[in-house]
């Protein structure tokens, strides 16, 4: 497909813009309906964007431990270039969503050193998140969601803050963030629904979308790890990051008492310890392991394919309103984020490549990453929750 980029089209280095995030987040961005726009089914059910971070959200001051992180002594990274990096990522995706100052102590959901630290802290996340955002696109259901209800039409920027700010606090907010977080998200579910093209009926709190988002999302970081990080997880590490990240995704079940779990610090416990009580993953729906990710991620073959939703988003994300100073990086990772996939997805998007060109984009997008990782260093979010975590109570 000529909208596409291709492998010689991308340009390796300059900063990077690229969107880490789930649909979750798409249905966060959007609270009170409208009288715009139809779904798929012709109802008027249009949705307005509403930041999720409001009501309730962190102080508008996120703390001087993100501050410090950002400008830390000793920081690997150029300064002047990290700066001007840092201010493009900031454009895209928002300020800090958490606030590093509260919850002194507390060791998030994962906790310090943990798999998932490693994984969303790394600079190749970016790009993993891109990956993510692509293989969602390859659920028709999911895609008449985010046609119907998603406001990346007018206002992309805003969806693409939202969507990291839930990804970045489930990582590295405090328990309680992350519980608030979720809660945020899963109570605009409801309104999410409607009917895809093809005539079937979608709802985003339907399990197996749920899954479809959360796999989709875990996949992809992992495999972006896997291509573009300096060194690699150990085979218990990848189960455990699987592991992790399933049991975030478990959260948004409605099934899940998320208020209880606010007011119960031993079940907050038991969920960092992984023994919390958790449908999805107790019936197997989400999976603990890579094989049984496999297993997952195979189980949805026949349900993959494209339409004009699917391919509108394509070109959504083929060409983003984001800053000239981004857009060289971006394409890059873009393009590397396409030939990552396997043939499969590839088919599925209609974007069947030679080996030798998904070869070679990847390549070009690890050239990208490890100039950012040169100028920038990790994730200033990693460094603030680890100072949270040493901070006296």
């Amino acid at each position: 497909m000529d909208d596409h980029p291709t492998p010689n089209g991308a340009a390796a280095g300059g900063a990077a813009g690229a969107a880490a995030g789930a649909a979750a987040g798409d249905a966060a961005s959007e609270d009170h309906p409208s009288e715009r726009g139809r779904t798929s089914s012709g109802a008027t059910q249009r949705l307005e964007p509403d930041d999720v971070w409001r009501a309730g959200g962190p102080a508008a001051d996120r703390g001087t431990a993100l501050r410090n992180a950002h400008d830390g002594a000793g920081e690997v990274g150029l300064p002047v270039a990290r700066a001007m990096i840092r201010k493009v990522l900031t454009r895209l995706f928002g300020g800090p969503p958490f606030d590093p100052d509260a919850d002194p102590g507390d060791p998030g959901l994962t906790g310090p050193g943990s798999p998932s630290w490693i994984v969303i802290g790394e600079p190749a996340a970016i790009a993993g998140g891109l990956r993510g955002l692509l293989v969602q696109v390859a659920h028709p259901l999911a895609m008449a969601g985010v046609h119907d209800h998603s406001a990346f039409r007018e206002d992309p920027l805003g969806r693409l803050q939202r969507t990291s700010a839930y990804v970045t606090t489930t990582t590295f907010g405090s328990t309680r963030e992350a519980l608030q977080v979720s809660m945020r998200v899963r109570a605009v579910h409801p309104k999410v629904r409607g009917t895809a093209p093809d005539g079937r009926a979608y709802r985003a709190d339907d399990p197996r979308l749920l899954t479809w988002v959360s796999i989709a999302l875990t996949s992809s970081f992992l495999a972006g790890h896997r291509l573009w990080a300096p060194q690699r997880l150990s085979p218990a590490d990848e189960d455990t990051f699987v592991a992790q990240q399933s049991r975030i995704g478990a959260l948004l079940d409605p099934r899940v008492d998320l208020p209880g779990l606010l007011r119960d610090a031993a079940g907050q416990q038991e969920l960092r310890d992984g023994r919390g009580h958790l449908p999805m993953i107790e019936d197997g729906t989400l999976p603990t392991s890579v094989a049984d990710l496999e297993a997952v991620l195979s189980s949805f073959d026949h349900e993959l394919g494209i339409n004009h939703q699917g391919r509108e988003a394509l070109a959504f994300l083929h060409r983003p309103p984001i800053p000239l100073a981004a857009r060289g990086g971006y394409r890059s990772l873009l393009t590397g984020a396409l030939g990552s996939l396997g043939p499969e997805l590839q088919d599925a998007l209609e974007l069947r490549w030679p080996a030798v060109a998904s070869r070679a984009a990847t390549a070009q997008a690890g050239a990208t990453l490890r100039t950012m990782r040169l100028m920038v260093g990790t994730s200033p979010s990693l460094r603030a929750a680890e100072q949270r975590t040493t901070s006296a109570a």
